[in-house]
């Protein structure tokens, strides 16, 4: 069945799954989705000092710097 009411799988399933089975939580999952859906591309960027600033943050986030 076919139509608005049917079920289609979400466009980023796969790489959510991939995290699900790494061990991330639900909750880890959505707030990282967020956070993707923020810069989905790398050209909203502005300049090089930006993109150092957030390679930082994910450096403070993996290692449990930035409090959950």
């Amino acid at each position: 069945m076919t139509g608005p009411l049917s079920v289609q799988p979400r466009l980023d399933a796969p790489a959510e799954d991939a995290l699900d089975q790494a061990g991330f939580s639900r909750e880890e999952i959505e707030r990282l989705r967020r956070l993707r859906d923020m810069y989905p591309y790398i050209e909203y960027v502005d300049s090089r000092s930006q993109w150092y600033r957030l390679r930082f943050v994910k450096w403070l986030y993996t290692q449990g710097q930035i409090p959950k």
